[in-house]
């Protein structure tokens, strides 16, 4: 935090309740108390596998001068809410409101963090940004972000995910947006949100949220808006589409685009952002083409996403960090073009709910139709009706006795499934 805020402050803007005096100075937010240093305020979040309220004790103990907590803990510097994932929220959401910086908020189904890190990338060649750290995306996430304001940002870059109902609306509560992008909506955490239009509402309450002077941007799979400041693309604005593990080419608005980033699906993530700034270049009267060419061909492709990995002549496409339908069938339309023997290794596709084994049907049957060899892992996985392992270690010894040492291997699967151990003992092995 760059402004500094004195305990009774606090309490009163998340209204807390304390017996502190109040009069320390607060100058970090931490929700982990390993790392947890001098002057932070602890926020006790509860977590899938853990409870913050267990650890108040020694995030005072590393320097913290009060815990924000449900219920008494022992701590002996406490600030009590009713929730504290909402106070954290609270508390960001006053923090944003003290600058004016403009605020651009992303969200969709496919690539909203390569499109985050596109966008950040153009207009950090002229303007001071921040920008989501990593995908901190979420109501934990975000409000981190927003504590790294200092007040000199031209632009705030923001990422917003979402698996139930009601959080995209939550997170522009905090984050003020003035700008909001949509780059598609597919079928994307139905476990939460049930069908496609279930996604789709959820997705359009970025849209809901912006000033009614300010523009959005949407891909494909939105539908129908009526809003005349709602800006809309799809692929067929480009030419001259070409694709090769070394990259991607095309020509926009009669300029031509190279960047390291593989597949069509990156291609589209392009796309999205360059028409995003475009808007916005026409809002501020400014022109981005220049820097939009540099960034675009010195962008790097995040660990995990669609991420190339050459190996003397075996080429092997690590897109560990999630999946679902449409990335996964986007990776696998990439890889079916490559002039070489292919691999598949796939897990599970996760958070699908009831529609879980049709669509890992479907993703199977497809598969099997572009690749030499479908290897798989995970319990929804057996539905790909590939050669099915239940230990990724047999699965890799497998994968090497089947190598000449020029194919392409496609590794893809749900974060929690942890496939870049495959990558990593595969490369180890070679």
């Amino acid at each position: 935090m760059y402004r500094e805020f004195m305990i009774k402050d606090i309490a009163r803007m998340i209204d807390g309740t304390t017996t502190l005096s109040g009069r320390e100075l607060v100058r970090g937010i931490s929700i982990d108390s390993r790392t947890t240093t001098s002057a932070d305020l602890f926020f006790a979040l509860k977590g899938e596998h853990t409870d913050g309220h267990l650890y108040t004790g020694e995030a005072l103990v590393n320097g913290a001068l009060a815990a924000v907590v449900e219920k008494h803990t022992g701590a002996a510097a406490e600030i009590r809410v009713s929730d504290t994932l909402f106070a954290l929220g609270q508390l960001a959401a006053k923090y944003r409101s003290l600058f004016t910086t403009k605020t651009i908020a992303i969200t969709g189904t496919n690539g909203k963090t390569t499109v985050k890190n596109l966008i950040g990338a153009i207009l950090n060649r002229r303007y001071n940004i921040l920008v989501t750290k990593k995908n901190f995306n979420s109501l934990i996430g975000l409000p981190l972000t927003l504590f790294d304001l200092s007040g000199e940002e031209d632009f705030l870059v923001l990422e917003m995910g979402t698996s139930s109902p009601g959080e995209i609306s939550r997170l522009c509560e905090i984050a003020q947006p003035h700008f909001g992008l949509i780059t598609n909506i597919g079928p994307g955490h139905l476990k939460g949100l049930a069908t496609i239009d279930g996604v789709r509402q959820e997705k359009l309450s970025l849209i809901e949220s912006l000033p009614n002077e300010n523009f959005a941007v949407v891909g494909e799979g939105v539908g129908d808006i009526r809003n005349k400041n709602v800006k809309r693309f799809s692929l067929d604005m480009l030419e001259d589409i070409r694709l090769s593990e070394f990259g991607s080419h095309f020509t926009y608005m009669g300029s031509r685009f190279s960047t390291p980033l593989l597949g069509i699906g990156n291609v589209y993530n392009c796309l999205t952002a360059l028409c995003f700034v475009r808007n916005l270049g026409a809002a501020l009267e400014d022109d981005f083409s220049n820097d939009a060419l540099v960034a675009l061909a010195e962008m790097k492709p995040e660990p995990g996403r669609m991420e190339p990995i050459h190996y003397d002549y075996l080429f092997i496409i690590n897109d560990t960090y999630n999946a679902n339908p449409v990335s996964m069938k986007t990776a696998i339309d990439f890889t079916a073009v490559l002039e070489r023997k292919k691999i598949f290794v796939l897990g599970d596709m996760l958070e699908l709910g009831k529609q879980s084994k049709r669509l890992h049907q479907e993703i199977g049957r497809y598969a099997k139709k572009c690749c030499d060899l479908l290897l798989t892992y995970g319990d929804e996985a057996q539905y790909y009706e590939g050669r099915h392992f239940k230990d990724k270690m047999k699965l890799v010894r497998f994968l090497k006795e089947k190598l000449n040492g020029d194919e392409v291997i496609l590794v893809k699967a749900s974060r929690a499934l942890h496939f870049e151990d495959i990558v990593e003992k595969l490369l180890g092995g070679l």
